[in-house]
């Protein structure tokens, strides 16, 4: 190999494109620029030397003079990315059908964001989308870098931000409303970890339907979120003596855990002895061994709401709040059935 050549691992930069096009430095920058003011001649010789030599434009390096990276950072739970993937690609589809790219960044859960953050307010964003719940001072470095920050499917507490979620509560309070209807008076609620905040705003939307109703609030069981877990909770608590006729779980998986107990263990047919409702609408419990009673989140409505705050924040940073709760929908399948 010649002394001068270079070496087939290194990254071509713009000089070595304009070098090898004959054209000045500022010309290739140019080229790479939608609208800017040169020939189609010109830019397409210089792109054509750019391919040849596999060069790319520095995103990074853009985003310091432009200061704009088109780069959304999205905090996500761990369990939220494995029970509610249609979640994440509703927000990347909004992301990218807005011009932007999505920057991943996964937690355990909601109490373990804050190392990752840390490292993330090096990243020159556009925004910050947070599926896991954070404190006012997670919130402030952002903002004060002039970097929005908005909650999804979490509450946004007192930090300021904009949010974006499914209405939990009223989403459970219906269903709640149609056991009732169906003539079901012994309840029983499955939650997830007491940390949880979405678990918890569903189970207290159920149990404000039953105090409506002038019904005491139901047990509520630790299910973990889990199949597993709901699955053993409930056999427990039957055979400590809770006989229920209706079962509210806050997640679908864990109705599902609720559902073979009680078909493949307990021998009780299901909606007769005992109604079972979930949360999410996952598409396992759309299946014929289930048929799951249960909320469909609008997830694709959410993701452009969340997308289109972030947009409206980043032209006017100083605007009120907004807390945006989109209406979940009753998906009522063979689980649990009442009168419309």
């Amino acid at each position: 190999m010649p002394t001068n050549s270079r070496p087939r691992t290194a990254r071509a930069t713009s000089y070595d494109v304009a070098q090898a096009a004959g054209v000045a430095q500022s010309t290739v920058s140019r080229c790479f620029q939608p609208g800017s003011h040169i020939s189609e001649e010109t830019r397409e010789h210089v792109l054509a030397v750019a391919a040849r030599l596999g060069y790319a434009p520095n995103a990074l390096a853009r985003s310091l003079i432009t200061r704009r990276s088109h780069a959304v950072g999205v905090l996500i739970t761990r369990y939220t990315l494995r029970s509610a993937p249609a979640l994440l690609y509703s927000l990347g589809d909004a992301l990218a059908c807005a011009g932007q790219h999505m920057i991943l960044l996964a937690v355990d859960d909601d109490a373990s964001a804050r190392p990752v953050l840390l490292r993330l307010r090096g990243y020159p964003l556009d925004g910050l989308i947070a599926c896991a719940a954070l404190d006012p001072t997670d919130v402030q470095p952002f903002t004060a870098q002039g970097v929005p920050v908005l909650f999804f499917n979490r509450s946004p507490g007192k930090t300021g931000a904009d949010a974006v979620s499914t209405d939990h509560e009223a989403g459970a309070r219906a269903l709640a409303d149609g056991m009732l209807a169906a003539g079901r008076r012994r309840f029983l609620c499955l939650g997830g970890p007491a940390a949880a905040p979405v678990g918890r705003r569903r189970i207290d939307g159920f149990q404000a339907g039953l105090r409506a109703a002038g019904l005491p609030e139901a047990a509520v069981l630790d299910g973990g979120f889990s199949y597993d877990q709901a699955h053993a909770a409930f056999l427990d608590a039957v055979a400590q003596g809770a006989r229920p006729d209706a079962v509210f779980c806050a997640n679908d998986q864990m109705a599902m855990g609720v559902i073979d107990a009680c078909r493949h263990v307990l021998g009780w047919r299901i909606p007769d002895h005992v109604m079972v409702a979930g949360f999410d609408d996952v598409p396992e419990g759309a299946r014929a061994p289930y048929g799951l009673t249960t909320v469909r989140q609008p997830i694709d409505a959410m993701a452009r709401h969340a997308v289109e705050l972030l947009r409206q924040r980043r032209a006017a940073p100083d605007r009120r709040a907004r807390r945006e709760r989109l209406p979940g929908e009753i998906i009522m399948r063979g689980s649990a059935v009442w009168p419309v």
